[in-house]
């Protein structure tokens, strides 16, 4: 099904706190559903007359984001309207924008998607802002290493990793840019989700990007990991590159790429290889997620070979 609406009250939302913009309104909460995966968020499309907004809570950080980096920019991101602050949260007002999320890639998602990411991070290449988003981004895969304990060709390849991260070019980042947090308007790629955002290494949203697709589409379009084959990645890259103002060289980028695409499958195994590792039972087994395990092996494998 992918991404669907709940219609609920909007009477424990605060939509009084922005009454410059809303008026009467409809809410209707944000939902996914893949399967067996369902999620309910929060997050709603607030809709008031001709106008539809996104109302999502969040904190502090990201807001504080928005009016730093994003606000009345130009880049393809929502329009930010501002901020509330309740007991439960920091809740952001910003732009619906109404269009097909990035499931079902294709060349011109790869081209606009280039554009949009490169766009931002040549605003901010070695800004020097938000240091403390990147300690907490080094110190969550330091911690996380811990779980390839048992794996010692992935364990060797993920330190080349982390010691790049300490001198590789930072600049602002999502923290999250993958396919359903993107929409195609107008030609152009709009990434939507900010909140793991901040200034880290330039490397990990085009990672996150290409990491998670397969060969074959989904019929639907909506599966996981989502539809992205080589060909697709290479011109993804290729523009991200050709659109960076200041860049490393073309082996070196690509080094790059390949290093935070390890940390891409890392992450995803986590939690099943500490799981290996606390049950005696699991000594010398593998992940039941075998896709990931292959990809991740074949990454360090590349890695190990630079």
């Amino acid at each position: 099904m992918g991404i669907y609406f709940e219609r609920v009250s909007g009477d424990a939302l605060p939509i009084g706190e922005f009454a410059e913009y809303l008026g009467p309104v409809t809410a209707e909460r944000f939902c996914d559903s893949d399967g067996e995966y369902q999620r309910k968020y929060n997050v709603y499309k607030i809709s008031s007359g001709q106008r539809s907004f996104v109302l999502k809570k969040s904190d502090r950080r990201e807001a504080d984001l928005y009016r730093t980096f994003l606000l009345k920019k130009g880049f393809a991101v929502p329009e930010y309207y501002g901020d509330t602050q309740r007991e439960d949260g920091v809740w952001l007002l910003m732009e619906h924008i109404d269009g097909p999320d990035l499931r079902r890639f294709d060349g011109k998602a790869a081209l606009a998607c280039a554009k949009t990411l490169a766009e931002i991070q040549n605003a901010y290449w070695e800004c020097g802002l938000d240091g403390s988003r990147y300690q907490k981004y080094m110190e969550r895969i330091h911690w996380r290493a811990q779980c390839l304990a048992g794996e010692p060709e992935l364990a060797a390849a993920y330190r080349v990793f982390l010691e790049r991260q300490e001198t590789c070019p930072r600049t602002l980042s999502s923290g999250d840019f993958i396919q359903f947090n993107a929409v195609m308007r107008g030609g152009r790629a709009y990434m939507l989700d900010w909140a793991f955002g901040g200034v880290m290494p330039y490397a990990l949203d085009a990672a996150r990007l290409i990491a998670h697709g397969t060969e074959q589409p989904d019929p639907l379009g909506y599966g996981f990991p989502f539809y992205m084959d080589d060909s697709l990645r290479k011109t993804f890259l290729r523009a991200h590159y050709e659109g960076l103002g200041q860049k490393p060289g073309w082996e070196r980028y690509l080094a790059d790429i390949t290093l935070a695409v390890l940390n891409e499958y890392v992450e995803f195994l986590e939690e099943e290889l500490n799981g290996l590792q606390a049950d005696p039972r699991g000594c010398g087994g593998e992940p039941e997620n075998q896709l990931y395990y292959k990809r991740a092996r074949e990454t360090a494998a590349r890695i190990l070979s630079m």
